[in-house]
């Protein structure tokens, strides 16, 4: 694919869960746009996948390096803009994407799984784009890109906490946003629905469920491709989105227009 309108020919992206879904496809095409990729991986999965994605973007004539990183843990966040420093010299674009949900009643949910979710989808999203101001604001910006959810803007069962850290992502890009744009540093939110990817396949082939969700919840009448979140990644990295601050861009076919 064609990307090179969006001009990111030579910067630096940082994206976090690139092994696969959504992050893998946001990779791809940042590469596939001129951009060189730091490619965050939990340490805890299978390194194939992630592998493959480093030697598609090399295969273009891209750099890429993989760098371990469980986005929960603070001093690895850290580490992981240190070493995007070390390696290229400048951070450009920052895509956190990683995250973590459970599916669990209200009435079930227990402190672990509140702390599990609450640590992966928004703490590491708020130390992630400290992490990376501190190298953008001295070199002069940089564009920040986090990964929401249509359940920040609507209620979903059992998906109370999740739906509360991505309303919290959504509303924490507005305020980093307004404390950094004067530095160049812009900070916008992209908000799926569901996405079919290999972590929602269970989910997904539940009988009736794709027929609830594109028959009556999304009015577009189908859910959301990896590839589909690429473009508006891509134009909120861009010069093209420069006064577009501390906003949500909603890619859910209309799920939020009920």
């Amino acid at each position: 694919m064609d990307y090179s309108a969006f001009g990111l020919k030579d910067k630096i992206a940082v994206v976090t869960g690139a092994s696969q879904g959504i992050g893998k496809a946001i990779a791809l095409g940042l590469a596939q746009a001129g951009a060189h990729l730091v490619l965050a991986k939990h340490p805890g999965s299978p390194m194939a996948e992630i592998q493959q994605l480093e030697a598609e973007i090399q295969s273009i004539g891209r750099r890429a390096i993989i760098v371990m990183t469980d986005v929960s843990e603070v001093k690895q966040l850290q580490a992981l803009m240190d070493k995007a420093k070390a390696e290229y010299g400048r951070i450009d674009i920052l895509v956190n994407n990683a995250g973590w949900t459970g599916t669990t009643d209200a009435l079930d949910v227990t402190e672990e799984e509140y702390d599990k979710t609450m640590d992966a989808s928004l703490k590491s999203v708020f130390f992630s784009c400290q992490a990376a101001a501190k190298i953008m604001i001295p070199q002069g910006g940089g564009r920040i890109i986090n990964i929401g959810s249509n359940f920040g803007v609507v209620a979903f069962k059992k998906r109370s906490v999740y739906a509360a850290a991505k309303a919290g992502v959504h509303h924490l890009s507005r305020a980093l946003s307004l404390e950094w744009a004067h530095a160049g540093v812009v900070v916008n939110v992209v908000a799926p629905c569901i996405t079919e990817t290999a972590s929602r396949k269970n989910i997904l082939e539940k009988p009736g469920y794709k027929e609830w969700a594109t028959q009556e919840m999304i009015p577009r009448g189908r859910w959301n491709q990896p590839e589909d979140l690429v473009g508006p990644v891509l134009f909120l990295a861009s010069n093209l989105s420069d006064m577009v601050v501390g906003h949500t861009l909603m890619v859910d076919g209309g799920w939020t227009l009920h």
